[in-house]
């Protein structure tokens, strides 16, 4: 079961920044693999150290002084961070737009 949300979790990091890299870099024929994996690494790399930062639960320096309470960063907690789909649909118009411009 675990193997299964291990694989699900790496789909679900890789998926964006292929279909983002699709929007914006490649053209049929898809010739420019290079840029989708670099996309793709950078996405899996923030991944790593967001989730190992959310890991550690560590405390802010001076938080007690300055807002009387012990703040911390992180949960302590094992959750992956990682890539949404939430913004596809607006990058999607946002790109359109921008190739009919001629920016992109």
């Amino acid at each position: 079961m675990g193997l299964q949300h291990a694989f699900a979790m790496v789909g679900g990091l890789i998926t964006p920044p292929y279909v983002v890299a699709k929007f914006t870099i490649d053209e049929f024929p898809f010739t420019k693999v290079d840029l989708q994996q670099y996309a793709i690494v950078a996405a899996l790399i923030t991944s790593g150290i967001c989730t190992i930062i959310n890991i550690l639960h560590f405390e802010i320096p001076f938080s007690k002084k300055l807002f009387g309470r012990r703040l911390f960063v992180g949960s302590g907690l094992l959750s992956v961070m990682g890539t949404s789909f939430t913004f596809l649909p607006i990058f999607e118009i946002a790109i359109r737009q921008m190739k009919a411009d001629g920016i992109a």
